[in-house]
């Protein structure tokens, strides 16, 4: 009877895709205007310029090549590909040296794509018919896994990432766009073929996702809420408020290497994996409030320098140009770093610098002022960088950090990668005074970092500090 039941929502799940395959522009998730919804996701407007025919047809909750960090040369595998969208992206990503596989369960979905790589002369995309339980790839054959939307569809996950760890080379990854549940499903929910063909009625919990990627094999396992999941998941359903339900998460792991497991995934590979989404991220993270107390506190005035500490996509920096300020942009993060070069191409007032925290690439007493946002708790010794961030401000100069208190949500930690929960202020005090800091205040910025667990929900609201002292 179940294995009856199962068979029936697959093609059920196949004739639905079918139908959108065959009618342009229709999506079983998401609106009709495609460009609209592909910007909401989370894709460029660059990225989805010159994608052939009506490959884009609104499909998805995501953007798992924006967490990919694909390379040139390589080879990259598209779990349900359609009618091609992300593999076109991918293929510009991968370039002429590289490879694109899409695999799909609906002829008409692969018919539509291989017609838009011919007619667009796109020589490095194959798509092939097959189910994702049962992938036609050679083992050991792709670098990374990317999907969007889809494994929430079959009724075998296990199977799915079995064949995925499979088919991934030894240190190979998946990037993944899907829809978790928030709570058990009730079984009317998970047993509504409809549903589960709209992308909700097979909706893991993270729990349960965490077992079936482990149990694969795979390591280094990172699940990350996109901040506009209610926005994405919203008009799926209109009036059962359903996005309170589930959510739209990127889902990260990877195949270990044939030396054996490696160490969890650390700071500076999160951010990379995160960085074209980042901005969206943020909004969820701290309020933009945060940078206006920063730069009143700071005293910068136009045409000073000031250093941008752990700048990620431009957060501060942005603020700080329109201020009249020059600034030299530091992150540990290439991508971030790219990101933030992409959004202000029409500065010319930024020097961007690849950093790390305990060897910064400025010169000593070079700026007025030095800035760090949310970026002390990702530090392996926040004394060791305080005195960084001194080193390189001029007598007089001004070192600003804003960061968050002392706290208990340990989630952060796993799903985020801080290395601190936070900061007793007493602890920020004395350390900004034994860097030789004068004139030193710590003090509550009157506004709170928010954060959900993706495993549990549990919402973080945790007090954010400013501290500032002045170099003598």
């Amino acid at each position: 009877m179940y294995q009856h039941m199962k068979k029936k929502h697959k093609m059920f799940v196949r004739d639905v895709y079918a139908s959108i395959a065959g009618k342009p522009g229709q999506s079983c998730c998401c609106s009709t205007d495609c460009e609209d919804t592909a910007l909401k996701l989370g894709y460029s407007i660059d990225s989805i310029k010159g994608i052939p025919g009506d490959a884009n047809l609104g499909l998805g909750c995501g953007n798992p090549i924006a967490i990919a960090s694909i390379k040139k040369g390589e080879t990259v595998l598209d779990l349900g590909s359609g009618a091609g969208f992300d593999c076109f992206i991918a293929s510009r990503e991968v370039g002429e040296k590289g490879n694109v596989i899409g695999v799909d369960m609906t002829p008409g979905m692969i018919r539509k794509a291989k017609e838009h790589a011919s007619n667009a002369g796109i020589h490095n995309v194959d798509f092939r018919l097959g189910e994702i339980e049962n992938l036609p790839v050679a083992d050991n054959a792709v670098d990374v896994v990317i999907s969007n939307c889809v494994v929430n569809l079959s009724d075998d996950k296990q199977a799915v990432y079995n064949e995925v760890f499979r088919v991934l080379k030894p240190g190979g990854r998946i990037a993944i766009s899907d829809i978790l549940s928030r709570y058990p499903l009730p079984d009317h929910v998970k047993g509504d073929a409809k549903l589960v063909a709209g992308c909700i009625g097979g909706a893991l919990s993270v729990a349960e996702l965490y077992a079936i990627i482990e149990k694969s094999g795979f390591i280094n396992i990172s699940v990350m809420p996109k901040s506009n999941s209610h926005e994405i998941i919203s008009g799926w359903q209109p009036g059962r408020n359903i996005e309170e339900y589930v959510f739209s998460a990127y889902i990260l792991a990877k195949k270990p290497n044939s030396a054996g497991k490696e160490n969890d995934i650390g700071s500076k590979e999160y951010f990379e994996n995160v960085a074209n989404d980042w901005d969206h991220m943020r909004t969820g993270f701290f309020p933009d409030s945060v940078r206006d107390a920063a730069y009143k506190a700071s005293g910068i005035q136009p045409g000073q320098t000031a250093a941008d500490i752990g700048a990620g996509t431009g957060f501060l920096t942005e603020g700080l140009i329109k201020r009249g300020v020059n600034v030299v942009a530091v992150d540990q993060s290439p991508a971030m770093l790219n990101r933030m070069r992409e959004k202000l191409r029409n500065y010319d007032t930024i020097e961007y610098r690849i950093g790390e925290s305990v060897n910064l690439p400025i010169e000593d007493n070079a700026v007025d002022a030095a800035f760090a946002n949310m970026y002390l708790h990702h530090t392996e010794s926040p004394l060791d960088a305080i005195k960084e961030m001194i080193r390189i401000i001029k007598p007089g100069g001004v070192l600003v950090i804003t960061d968050l208190d002392k706290h208990k949500f340990d989630f952060l930690v796993t799903e985020q990668h801080d290395r601190w929960m936070g900061f007793d202020r007493s602890d920020i005090r004395s350390w900004f005074e034994k860097a030789g800091l004068h004139q030193v205040n710590v003090d509550c910025i009157g506004d709170t970092c928010c954060s959900a667990s993706s495993a549990t929900d549990e919402k973080a609201r945790i007090s954010i500090f400013i501290a500032t002292g002045i170099k003598i």
